[in-house]
């Protein structure tokens, strides 16, 4: 199998820490992953800012990441974040314009989306640990009818695929704060399994093969203040 690793910033502020100080630390967590599993390269997954923050670590054209899978990630920006200054820094990359919004592709790494295409009708938006319920669903329901339409509740379609050169691994029914579902995982599982295997280097010993792949995944921790306006921060997984 591809190994694991859930990544937690400890050098920069992990729930609001901005995408350059969690891009400098990433490089130093795949680094040392690198080390451990003697892999050549990652896969990230990146839920929401988790994915501008692997993108923002990728600008430096890195070539030790073969595959970036962001889901809900707003490389666009979000409009709910224009006017909100709870959980800075990190709010101000998620603004449309952001520098981490516009950093430059890296050619020796593949960019996939995956985006929420969300009913309020339909529910499908569970507790969050930040939370009550009833006060997440709410605000995404404002948040909703407030973005282009189709959205997940906080990031819309169009700005989770902005770039030409995403490919699109296709769209789920889950609200923002739940897209890190088994559906999400389905949809995301052969770039990680197959790419994995597919890397140059790969290596057979006694008759097991081992991948020159690790597995990074990014996942978007929550910050709300007593109003219900909500924003998505920051904490990352790493695979290998």
């Amino acid at each position: 199998g591809i190994p694991a690793y859930p990544i937690t910033f400890k050098q920069s502020d992990d729930k609001c820490g901005s995408s350059a100080e969690h891009a400098k630390e990433l490089s130093k967590i795949i680094g040392q992953i690198k080390d451990e599993t003697g892999k050549n390269k990652v896969n990230i997954v990146g839920h929401s800012k988790g994915g501008l923050d692997a993108r923002v670590y990728l600008a430096n054209n890195t070539k030790d990441v073969a595959n970036l899978v962001m889901i809900g990630t707003p490389n666009a920006g979000s409009p709910l974040a224009e006017s909100s200054e709870i959980c800075t820094p990190a709010v101000y990359d998620l603004r449309p314009g952001a520098a981490a919004t516009e950093v430059k592709m890296n050619p020796n790494t593949k960019y996939y989306t995956i985006a929420g295409e969300w009913d309020p009708k339909l529910g499908n938006c569970q507790l969050t640990p930040f939370l009550p319920m009833e006060q997440f669903f709410s605000f995404e329901q404002v948040g909703f009818s407030s973005l282009p339409i189709p959205n997940d509740g906080m990031v819309s379609v169009s700005s989770v695929e902005s770039q030409d050169y995403f490919i699109n691994l296709g769209h789920s029914t889950n609200c923002h704060s739940n897209l890190l579902s088994e559906y999400e995982y389905g949809l995301a599982k052969d770039v990680i399994v197959e790419g994995s295997s597919n890397q140059t280097g790969t290596q057979q010993q006694g008759g097991q093969q081992q991948q020159d792949t690790s597995d990074v995944a990014s996942n978007a921790s929550q910050s709300a203040n007593k109003t219900g306006e909500a924003i998505q921060g920051n904490a990352s997984e790493i695979g290998a």
